[in-house]
């Protein structure tokens, strides 16, 4: 038998061996995501909406680790939010007055806090109350 069957023969085998182990191999793994340590801390989607006027909504995105996004004082409400784990419902009430004017506001918040998810939705009396009520930061905006 000629050298270069040999050869081509052995080529084949090689080959089709390679081509096993790669179908019992499975497909090549594909690249594993971000990992959580990059993701922001938190990411909050807050929101005022009057109750009776009709007046629309006033929304605000709020980021911590890195703080930013459309809040006023992003670095303050984070501060906040650390204090709490991200648990809006168990910030300390603020300090201050508020007006007896009867102007009712739903506030709420959605979003995430070091990878779980964290909602929070109430009326209070007026705008004034809903921020004193959390404590005086978070609905500022």
């Amino acid at each position: 038998m000629p050298d270069s069957l040999c050869t081509g023969g052995r080529r084949f085998a090689a080959v089709t061996a390679l081509g096993a182990a790669a179908m019992v191999a499975g497909p090549p793994a594909m690249a594993a995501p971000a990992a959580p340590s990059t993701w922001p801390q938190g990411v909050y989607t807050l929101s005022v909406s009057p109750v009776e006027s009709g007046e629309p909504a006033q929304t605000a995105v709020l980021t911590c680790g890195p703080d930013g996004g459309t809040h006023l004082a992003p670095s303050a409400a984070c501060d906040q939010l650390r204090a709490v784990e991200g648990r809006i419902a168990d910030l300390p009430e603020g300090t201050g007055a508020c007006t007896l004017i009867y102007a009712p506001v739903r506030v709420t918040a959605q979003g995430r806090w070091n990878g779980g998810s964290r909602r929070y939705a109430r009326t209070f009396f007026n705008r004034c109350a809903a921020i004193r009520a959390t404590g005086g930061v978070i609905f500022a905006f």
